[in-house]
């Protein structure tokens, strides 16, 4: 035996299935909102990334011409290790050359996180040198070490002038870390 509802509690169940109603289209359009951003977001991302896409395609020439000439100038080897110790002799014997002197063995870096991010791009031997020398020859030196067709970069480098230094001219302390790269071992 259901009792009837009165007027009031007619009211009052209205108002709350109304307040129901509300709130759940408030979720749902909040929900929507969110999505319609999110979409809206996604769109704006795409949009730029076509826009860089077609730019590169604009330039395709030149970066097909680029790739050439890194796969076919771009030394590789067999093993970094190696590589580090080439490279560690060469620095060695200019330094000899240039009358530099090493105020700390040379230290053979091993792989940073540059270049095992970059793995597919290519490989790199890394060295980290302290010398001390004449500032003229030091500063002519480092302008020889980087250069595209080396391979070759100045990944740090600290110059310091030696204000103990006896000689007439200026003495420089110089921290360098040098890197050399190679092809990746899977090649272009």
């Amino acid at each position: 035996m259901a009792l009837a509802l009165t007027q009031r509690e007619k009211k009052l169940l209205t108002a709350c299935i109304g307040a129901l109603l509300l709130m759940a289209t408030f979720i749902l359009l909040k929900q929507f909102l969110d999505r319609r951003t999110a979409a809206l977001a996604k769109i704006a991302s795409l949009e730029s990334e076509k826009r860089e896409n077609e730019g590169y395609l604009a330039d395709r020439e030149f970066w097909e011409k680029r790739a050439r000439w890194l796969n076919d100038t771009m030394p590789s080897t067999e093993s970094l290790g190696t590589a580090q110790a080439l490279l560690l002799e060469e620095i060695q014997n200019v330094a000899l050359d240039y009358e530099f002197s090493f105020q700390k063995q040379p230290v053979l870096l091993p792989e940073s996180n540059d270049s095992k991010q970059n793995a597919a791009v290519y490989r790199e031997a890394a060295i980290e040198v302290r010398l001390r020398g004449d500032q003229t020859n030091v500063l002519a030196w480092l302008a020889t070490l980087q250069s595209p067709e080396k391979f070759q970069a100045i990944k740090q480098i600290e110059l310091e002038l030696d204000s103990r230094a006896k000689e007439k001219t200026p003495q420089v302390l110089c921290n360098l870390v040098l890197a050399r790269w190679f092809k990746p071992e899977n090649g272009f």
